[in-house]
């Protein structure tokens, strides 16, 4: 007995063009996405590396004031980053320190790792048993919002 095969080209299994087309469009969402999120990682981890770097600026001038406590009220002013350094030389080995010196050291460390337009205030803010000394850094991230972080060292009166 002979068994015939018959072909139906209606029953055969394919994709269409509109399938291969929605593949297309799921596929280009997906690379997107994953492109965007990458994006937003670097930005997150510029954003961080930057709020460390002005921590360790901070603590760094906290440190040297610490370390120059009979000149703390020197200390106190305002400074921005600017785009050339005009700044004087800043000497490391200065024995003992000077808060001079140390503003120049501190203002050229900024001037090398921060960007220009960015802020660098120590203030102080008095009581009746301590003067609160308060460093302020504050920045403009790439996004065009301004951040800032502010440390503070009490000297007792």
């Amino acid at each position: 007995m002979k068994t015939k095969y018959r072909i139906n080209i209606k029953n055969e299994a394919g994709f269409s063009l509109l399938e291969v087309l929605i593949t297309m469009i799921i596929l280009a969402v997906g690379l997107l996405s994953i492109a965007a999120l990458q994006f937003r990682g670097l930005q997150y981890s510029n954003d961080a590396h930057m709020r460390s770097s002005f921590n360790i600026f901070a603590y760094d001038i906290m440190d040297r004031m610490r370390n120059n406590r009979g000149s703390l009220a020197s200390y106190t002013g305002n400074y921005t980053v600017p785009t050339t350094w005009s700044g004087g030389t800043c000497n490391e080995s200065l024995s003992p320190p000077t808060a001079a010196n140390d503003l120049v050291c501190w203002h050229q460390q900024l001037f090398d790792n921060i960007p220009p337009g960015s802020t660098a205030n120590i203030t102080t803010a008095a009581s009746a048993t301590y003067t609160q000394y308060i460093v302020t850094l504050s920045w403009e991230s790439r996004d065009g919002v301004t951040n800032s972080i502010r440390h503070m060292l009490a000297d007792p009166i």
